[in-house]
């Protein structure tokens, strides 16, 4: 498995507030329905489904993430069920002052070693635009 650590990201919020809404997925589809129509827009192929959220991957399909993993409140895991290769999500939560908190987003994948050179930077790059996209999704509180 080659693993892709995202650039960790501090956000103003409890590591217990985060992991309430990091490890529920079911709140998603109800704040999706209250954005804006442009934004939805960019969210087309984007499904959430209680433990579980499904994606429309170019090239590849849909894939469903679905938590298998839990470790209150450090620890968040998804696995890509209908993908071709093995594929996992993580999220590891660490306390910074009681009221901030670290999110190390994760990317473990198995492709082969020969084509870590070529796909190797794109994963990387998912894995940094992953840790970023949480820090618009929970502003301080």
């Amino acid at each position: 498995m080659a693993v892709y650590s995202g650039k960790p990201v501090t956000i103003g919020r409890t590591i217990d507030d985060i992991y309430a809404k990091v490890s529920d997925l079911s709140q998603y589809k109800e704040m999706v329905e209250s954005l804006p129509a442009e934004q939805r827009e960019k969210l087309q192929g984007v499904e959430f489904r209680g433990d579980a959220f499904k994606m429309d991957a170019p090239g590849v399909g849909e894939l469903v993430f679905k938590i298998i993993e839990r470790t209150a409140p450090t620890h968040v895991g998804l696995n890509a069920e209908g993908c071709p290769i093995p594929l996992k999500l993580s999220l590891d939560l660490a306390d910074v002052d009681g009221a901030s908190t670290r999110l190390t987003p994760r990317i473990e994948m198995q492709i082969p070693a020969m084509l870590r050179p070529f796909i190797g930077n794109k994963i990387q790059e998912a894995a940094d635009k992953f840790g970023e996209v949480f820090t618009s999704l929970f502003p301080t509180a």
